[in-house]
């Protein structure tokens, strides 16, 4: 569909005063899939559509290299098709259409990926009793079981996205427990730590809550204006893959500050707390956790809580707690998988930039497009023309 942004590009591009109207393909992964026996679109959707700037949770961009039309169903539609990465796996939910690959006005404040937590960018497992590795699992979850059941007793680890617990149990896959960016998350049980809100409404974590950290990290954000955004991604898996439990509540703190000390000296805390639709608590939103496992959380940088000095010039260590209740109280039968963070600038307006085409994927399971690692794909979106 053709965003309201994008018919004032177009009507530009039509005169002759904008250089592009559809240059790349931005493909992302925020909200779940659509079932294809639906038809069409709601009004709702619709409307939603029209309004949108960016992808909920947008993974890469690609340029379009041809460009066509067909008539399909009677309709005359606009083929526009781009190559996908080769090498990585990614779980496809929402495609859009962008003027350019990035917003020149925005310069060093452009959107873009802060962390993927992956293997790679050296993240640490924190405790009272020190720091430590954080291990990498790359063997079935369940062991040789075909129960589904999580049988890692490691409170903090590394795994693949595909895992075989998380392809062939369909509990699981229906309800959206795989992360879809990369093919790496950080496991967290449910029960790592304990996060409360304080009287500010701020996440505090408990006596002895570990976390997981990155030391030597640069997220230097001071160029961004208080109303960009903070994107987390995430998913909440259960340790019992075929029990129809879920979480009551998830509450994620993300700190950033200038050494490792907790809750000392200047820092800016991120808190995401999220209520299951079936719980009557004082999250920020809620998720049908009974059917669909993944999230992402959006927090504008001006409703981040700071210390009275802090400085995004002096951040090197990005702390991360994680819980999940149940019953009142962190869970082990729960863990939240950390699938990766992007910082998006909704500030800085380009009248020839922006998202000019939006749609979320549908299909017979409304499931994400699985782009498998290491294989050659081409994606396709398709506009209709009409004349009103």
């Amino acid at each position: 569909m053709i965003t309201n942004t994008g018919k004032g590009i177009l009507a530009k591009y039509l005169l002759g005063q904008a250089p592009a109207y559809a240059s790349y393909i931005a493909v992302g992964c925020g909200p779940a899939a659509l079932n294809s026996e639906d038809p069409g679109f709601t009004d709702l959707q619709k409307e939603a559509f029209l309004e949108k700037t960016s992808l909920d949770f947008e993974m890469f961009r690609v340029p379009i290299i041809s460009k066509g039309f067909v008539n399909e169903d009677d309709l005359v539609k606009i083929v526009l098709t781009a190559e996908l990465p080769t090498e990585e796996r990614y779980e496809i939910t929402e495609v859009g259409i962008f003027s350019a690959g990035s917003n020149p006005s925005a310069v060093a404040a452009d959107s873009r990926m802060l962390y993927s937590f992956s293997q790679t960018e050296g993240w640490e497992y924190h405790t009272s009793s020190g720091v430590s590795e954080i291990q990498t699992i790359l063997s079935p979850l369940d062991s040789d079981n075909t129960d589904s059941i999580i049988s890692v007793t490691n409170p903090v680890f590394f795994t693949n996205a595909d895992n075989r617990t998380f392809i062939q149990n369909q509990t699981r896959v229906l309800r959206n427990e795989r992360c879809r960016f990369l093919n790496n998350m950080i496991v967290v049980s449910g029960n790592s730590s304990t996060l409360a809100k304080n009287q500010s409404g701020v996440l505090v974590p408990g006596s002895g809550a570990s976390h997981i950290h990155l030391t030597d990290a640069s997220i230097n954000l001071n160029r961004h204006a208080p109303s960009d955004e903070i994107r987390v991604a995430f998913s909440v898996i259960n340790k019992k893959g075929e029990v129809n439990e879920h979480p009551d509540n998830v509450k994620i703190l993300i700190e950033f500050a200038p050494s490792d000390s907790p809750q000392q000296g200047e820092y800016a805390a991120l808190s995401i707390d999220v209520d299951s639709s079936t719980f009557n608590g004082t999250g920020d939103f809620e998720v049908d956790f009974t059917k669909n496992r993944y999230v992402v959380s959006t927090k504008q940088l001006q409703d981040l809580f700071y210390t009275s000095g802090f400085s995004w010039e002096s951040v090197s260590v990005v702390r991360v707690y994680a819980s999940v209740f149940k019953n009142n109280a962190p869970s082990s039968d729960f863990y939240v998988c950390l699938d990766a963070m992007r910082i998006e600038n909704t500030s800085v307006n380009n009248p020839l930039y922006g998202l000019t085409g939006y749609s979320v994927i549908k299909n017979n399971d409304a499931l994400p497009i699985v782009k498998l690692p290491n294989t050659s794909n081409f994606i396709e979106f398709r506009l209709a023309l009409g004349v009103q």
